[in-house]
């Protein structure tokens, strides 16, 4: 688990990733009445006002060997061919500054249009801000020039994937070296926080929703053979203040929606 705190639209939050003991938490808070809102990432119990996030596991506690034979065989190749014959270099770095932030900014930003994601990029800047103790880049660099950059979440137990940028591929080629460099980064990944002795890692979340580019999204996570896991997410009040907030948004959502 790990924490940050700060203050918006005049509320005092609490930002909690992963937590194992969330209720316990929750009940301390709210007695303390140090803070107003509980903002909860993937934490093990749905409290007031919070919705389940579903997830894929692999678990870290075995060895690199038996977690590779649980991919799919068609990533084994690509990886395989990257190590082979793509001239690749990764890099992760979890000693992020607020200049490592703006560059991954500004490609994200580019990314993000490419690809309509309609990210709140300013949103996203500000987590990693506030986040980057315990953020980590892993880059995917050809020629020195970057191809693939994941973005990890990480506590003392679980390495999670946030986000990630990758370059427009011109043509099959390109495009196919972009999917290997990100099969293999994520492996990469793997052996890099295993040996910093996490137990989990987290593939970042998946849809099980109809929509064609989340399912091939799904689709990809699943060939590294994670296991399935429900957690919750979202703004759980734990003052008077915090409660007359999330009703006024909880009502204008119902408005809107």
């Amino acid at each position: 688990m790990f924490t940050c705190q700060y203050k918006r639209n005049g509320l005092r939050i609490l930002e909690v990733h992963y937590s194992n003991n969330i209720s316990k938490l929750h009940d301390q808070i709210k007695s303390e009445q140090k803070f107003d809102i509980l903002k909860c990432y993937q934490v093990d119990a749905n409290l007031k006002n919070l919705s389940e996030f579903n997830t894929l596991h692999i678990d870290l506690n075995q060895d690199v060997d038996s977690i590779v034979k649980s991919f799919a065989k068609n990533t084994r190749n690509e990886i395989n061919k990257c190590y082979r014959d793509d001239g690749v270099n990764f890099c992760i770095n979890d000693n992020v500054t607020d200049e490592d932030i703006s560059e991954f900014i500004t490609l994200f930003r580019d990314f993000d249009k490419f690809k309509g994601l309609n990210t709140n990029i300013d949103e996203l800047r500000a987590s990693l801000i506030r986040n980057k103790n315990n953020v980590a880049f892993c880059k995917a660099l050809k020629d020195n020039v970057i191809v693939v950059f994941n973005v990890y979440y990480f506590d003392e137990n679980r390495a999670r994937l946030k986000c990630s940028v990758s370059i427009r591929g011109e043509d099959n080629q390109e495009r196919n070296l972009i999917g290997r460099c990100n099969r293999t980064s994520y492996l990469e990944a793997i052996k890099y926080f295993k040996n910093k002795n996490c137990t989990v890692f987290d593939l970042g979340g998946v849809s099980l929703t109809d929509d064609k580019d989340k399912k091939n999204i799904d689709s990809f996570k699943s060939k590294f053979g994670g296991v399935p896991v429900i957690e919750y997410e979202g703004n759980c009040p734990v003052s008077l203040k915090g409660y007359f907030f999330m009703m006024i948004y909880n009502l204008k959502k119902k408005i809107t929606s």
